[in-house]
C-alpha cells in the first residue's frame, strides 16, 4: 500500500486507511484513566525493585499510587490538543512521570527551538511515534496536518524518527500493552512505514 505524495492528503491514502484499521480492529480492550496508574508496573517497569519509570527520565518511580503526590500520569499528546474520549486514556500514549517532569513539559508541542519541549536524545523517536500512533489509531478527524498540533513540524517528527531508532525498551513495552489491550503501535514494529506513508525517500538530519 501507499501513502500520499501530499501532506495534506496523508488521512486518505491507503496506508493511513489500513494502519488506522488494523490498530482500531485489534484494539480489544480500551482501559480507563484509572486502570492506567496500576498497569504501569506491567507496561513501564524496570529490571529490579519492582519501581516503575519515569518516562522523561527514567528515574524510579512507585510503584504504588500515592494520589500523585509525587508521579502521575503524563499525556504524550496532551488532552488540550484534540483528545477527548477514550483516546485520553489509552495506555499506549499515558506514561508514568515525576510530578515536576509533567508539569515542566505542560501541553508545550516536542520541537527544537525553545518554544518547545526538547526530550532527551534517548527519547525523541519514542515521542515521534507514539504521537503517530495517537494521530491514526485515533484521529483523522482532527484535520490531515493536526499531527503539528504536537510537533513542530512533519520534518522535525521524521527527523527524530531517524535519529532515534528502536530500543528494546519499545519493543518490550509494546509487547506488554498487547497484552493488555490487543493493539500494536505499528511503528514501533516497523518504523519505516511512516517515511512510506508520508512518501518520504531520505531525511534530513540537521
Amino acid at each position: 500500500l501507499s501513502g500520499s505524495s501530499s501532506r495534506d492528503s496523508v488521512p486518505s491514502s491507503a496506508l493511513y486507511k489500513e494502519l488506522k484499521s488494523l490498530m482500531t480492529t485489534n484494539h480489544k480492550t480500551i482501559t480507563s484513566y484509572a486502570d492506567t496508574r496500576d498497569l504501569f508496573k506491567y507496561t513501564d517497569c524496570q529490571n529490579s525493585g519492582g519501581k516503575i519509570s519515569s518516562f522523561y527520565s527514567g528515574l524510579a518511580i512507585g510503584p504504588s499510587w500515592d494520589g500523585g503526590a509525587t508521579w502521575n500520569r503524563e499525556h504524550t499528546w496532551p488532552n488540550s490538543k484534540g483528545l477527548g474520549g477514550d483516546d485520553e486514556n489509552d495506555i499506549m500514549m499515558l506514561r508514568p512521570t515525576w510530578v515536576s517532569e509533567n508539569s515542566s513539559r505542560g501541553n508545550t508541542a516536542y520541537g527544537e527551538s525553545g518554544s518547545y519541549y526538547y526530550p532527551g536524545d534517548g527519547l525523541r523517536g519514542d515521542c515521534a511515534r507514539i504521537c503517530l500512533y495517537v494521530w491514526i489509531r485515533w484521529g483523522s478527524s482532527w484535520g490531515a496536518d493536526s499531527v503539528t498540533e504536537v510537533f513542530q513540524s512533519v520534518d522535525v517528527l521524521l527527523a527524530w524518527m531517524a535519529l532515534d531508532p528502536v530500543d528494546t525498551w519499545e519493543l518490550g513495552r509494546n509487547d506488554s500493552v498487547e497484552s493488555i489491550t490487543g493493539t500494536r503501535n505499528v511503528f514501533v514494529d516497523y518504523p519505516e512505514l511512516i517515511f512510506v506513508l508520508f512518501n518520504q525517500g531520505f531525511i534530513y538530519i540537521y
